[in-house]
């Protein structure tokens, strides 16, 4: 059945008979298995809205992380055109070019809405469509998740000292702060990390939200969640392959984009709700699970870490200084602004019914 949305948009986009007679068949590769819901459904989402606005002349397939080894070519594979679109975070491609990480999210920086707001109607997305373009891709946001967990621990974390000589499997550039703080980081399949976990090879998981950390069954085996100071955003992009894009047929084109960003704005709200469905049962099942935020002096540690490590980031390149900069202009206004908003609000009306 199709949805009022879908319907609308069928009769806009083809309302003069502009349907182009060309069966067309892409496929997207998801940094993620295909099973891992929320954050998997968007790719879903997208493949149904094309084939039912196409009438099914524009065909979507998905390959999950379960159809290949190791997510560290898929760039290689759009670019060749093996898949025509993946489903990333864009900070996963650091290492081909460091600005990529501002389209993630940062640790310690700004939250899901103010990041979107930065990327419409700041300069985000003016800056990542630059970048792209040098390796003829086009990005476009695909989602967020949100504010997530920072992760699951063996232990709690009074001190910045108690972070060394911990073992911990994150990346990017959270690894980068830690790393500073004498921790010791793993990249470990997700397949290994609960056994790891138990045979004392990890003290902390990086985690994501409750929606997706209960099937990982992490709230089986550590006592401590703590919450983010890594993710405060967490934003997922769809990498285009441009040549392809450029082929596209007008109306497929209007199709694709349309429904990228329906796909991409619901998210958020499966995930939220699938979130509070996933906590309440961890509660329930596991009711001894503390909930703990870091110390202030140790976010203030990891705070000048961080700092120092943009600080040389932005001695090396110019364009990361640039967006830096950018950056921290935006969220000094933003910042204000989501102080008022909703956090106020919660805070002052907490508790009512006690």
């Amino acid at each position: 059945m199709r949805t009022p949305s879908i319907i609308l948009l069928t009769i806009i986009l083809f309302s003069s008979n502009l349907l182009a007679n060309k069966d067309i068949e892409w496929k997207i590769a998801l940094n993620w298995k295909s099973t891992l819901t929320p954050l998997s459904s968007p790719s879903f989402q997208i493949a149904n809205m094309v084939k039912q606005m196409s009438e099914g002349k524009f065909i979507i397939k998905i390959d999950g992380l379960e159809k290949y080894d190791s997510s560290a070519n898929m760039i290689t594979q759009i670019q060749e055109n093996e898949y025509q679109m993946v489903h990333t975070n864009s900070s996963a491609l650091k290492e081909k070019d460091i600005n990529t990480i501002w389209f993630t999210g940062i640790p310690l920086g700004m939250t899901m809405k103010e990041q979107y707001s930065w990327f419409y109607y700041g300069d985000g997305q003016k800056y990542m469509s630059n970048i792209y373009a040098k390796f003829n891709l086009l990005a476009f946001p695909a989602g967020d998740l949100g504010t997530q967990m920072s992760g699951w621990s063996k232990k709690e974390i009074k001190s910045i000292s108690d972070f060394h000589g911990l073992q911990i499997n994150t990346q990017g550039i959270t690894s980068e702060i830690l790393s500073m703080h004498k921790v010791i980081l793993k990249d470990l399949p997700t397949s290994q990390i609960n056994n790891a976990f138990l045979e004392g090879k990890l003290d902390m998981i990086s985690g994501t939200s409750p929606s997706m950390d209960i099937k990982m069954g992490y709230h089986k085996i550590a006592p401590f969640y703590y919450t983010s100071w890594d993710k405060p955003a967490s934003q997922t992009q769809f990498i285009v392959n441009k040549t392809a894009f450029e082929n596209l047929p007008y109306q497929y084109k209007k199709i694709l984009t349309t429904a990228i960003k329906l796909a991409s704005y619901d998210l958020y709200y499966e995930n939220f709700y699938e979130s509070l469905q996933a906590w309440d049962k961890i509660k329930t099942d596991f009711p001894n699970i503390q909930i703990k935020s870091l110390p202030k002096e140790v976010l203030i540690s990891l705070s000048k870490s961080k700092k120092l490590i943009f600080e040389q980031y932005s001695k090396e390149n110019k364009l990361f200084k640039e967006i830096y900069n950018n950056q921290q202009q935006f969220i000094k206004k933003a910042r204000r602004w989501s102080q008022l908003e909703e956090f106020s609000y919660i805070k002052s009306i907490n508790n009512l019914d006690k």
